[in-house]
């Protein structure tokens, strides 16, 4: 069978399903749905909660199954996000341009979501929660709410690359660290979509070649210097490999391929493994920073991971985002459309998810030391 013949009978098959996913998903926003999924069924309801987000009465989607989550995290209600205005919400860095707002802490964002990002959500809320909840772990982001403002639809999620919490600490015994350019930022997918967010805590703007940037096509000659910094740091980022201990890297390994099946169950693809990676110098007085400037701004407890190598000391903070990407008939198009391009991010569910765990099995270097230090008192 051709390349052509196979894309075409792979898209007939997808649509297929979509007509019926599209379906349930009337039916869900209209009341309550069960969903199946293999040999499980989902259970998720719109009902008719509301609650108050920056203020603002919106209304809740599947609330009882995302309350279960902010449990976890032990947040009561929704006061986490008393500090939040959809009026300074700002367009966020990704290409669909979504809008974005952080709480004042930088712990919580809420996004807007597109109608496709909706949908999913509403299918898996019930699935998801089980899954983030599991004693088994999971890097997936922790969605803490989800909900209809003003006609546009949102959700809220932690903040997998929190700041470090300098204020925390006397800087000025710090000598010659400055504890923000001591760190980078990363968004991996494991192709040529990888980038750097940030380098030496400078954020680095992105620059695409669209097709109406016509100089950006002919040559590194007729490009802008923010063009070529990003460029740059696309290298950068393909090239970078994270060091943590040999425990943290089964850790990481374990709950990826356990949060690819998951996906890879629901047809999701697209998402991207976010890493915020800080480097301190190994000094009597690294563990106090350690504890009141990093582990003060884990999630739950759970991360940043710690490890350390020779006189240094390395915090990495990782996780999962923008997984809600269904696989659409505008990914198939762009599938067929780029079928001659090489590493692309458009590729099905099932061979994106085992490209990505393969890839970040290799980019974490389990040569370190383990970093948990007890806590200073």
């Amino acid at each position: 069978m051709s390349v052509g013949s196979r894309q075409a009978s792979v898209a007939s098959s997808w649509l297929r399903k979509r007509s019926k996913q599209q379906q349930q998903q009337q039916q869900q926003e209209s009341g309550e749905i069960e969903v199946k999924v293999g040999k499980r069924r989902s259970m998720s309801t719109n009902g008719h909660a509301t609650m108050k987000i920056g203020g603002q009465e919106v209304h809740a989607f599947n609330d009882g199954d995302f309350s279960r989550v902010r449990g976890l995290h032990g947040l009561e209600g929704t006061e986490f996000l008393s500090s939040i205005s959809f009026d300074e919400m700002e367009a966020g860095g990704g290409k669909g341009g979504m809008m974005m707002a952080f709480t004042e802490d930088k712990q919580y964002i809420v996004k807007e979501l597109n109608g496709a990002d909706h949908g999913s959500l509403l299918r898996i809320a019930r699935e998801y929660a089980d899954h983030v909840l599991s004693s088994e772990g999971s890097l997936i982001a922790r969605v803490f709410a989800h909900f209809e403002h003003a006609g546009h639809n949102y959700m809220v999620m932690n903040n997998w690359m929190p700041p470090p919490r300098i204020d925390a600490i006397d800087t000025t015994k710090l000598r010659s660290l400055n504890l923000s350019t001591n760190y980078s930022q990363y968004d991996l997918k494991g192709c040529a979509d990888d980038k750097t967010l940030k380098k030496m805590g400078g954020k680095i703007p992105a620059v695409h070649k669209r097709i109406f940037n016509v100089p950006l096509w002919c040559g590194h000659a007729f490009w802008t210097p923010e063009r070529t910094k990003y460029y740059e740091g696309k290298l950068h980022a393909r090239q970078v490999r994270f060091l943590v201990s040999p425990s943290v890297h089964k850790e990481i390994t374990s709950k990826i391929d356990r949060d690819v099946k998951f996906l890879q169950r629901w047809s999701l693809m697209d998402y991207s493994l976010v890493v915020s990676y800080h480097v301190l110098p190994r000094s009597p007085g690294s563990n106090l920073i350690l504890d009141k400037v990093y582990r003060a701004t884990s999630d739950h407890g759970e991360q940043p991971y710690i490890a350390h190598k020779d006189n240094q000391t390395f915090i990495c903070y990782v996780g999962i985002i923008d997984f809600l990407q269904d696989w659409t008939t505008a990914k198939i198009i762009a599938n067929v459309i780029k079928v001659a391009e090489r590493n692309k991010a458009t590729i099905p569910p099932n061979p994106y998810g085992d490209r990505f765990a393969k890839f970040v099995a290799h980019k974490f270097d389990p040569t370190c030391e383990d970093g948990d230090e007890p806590p200073v008192n």
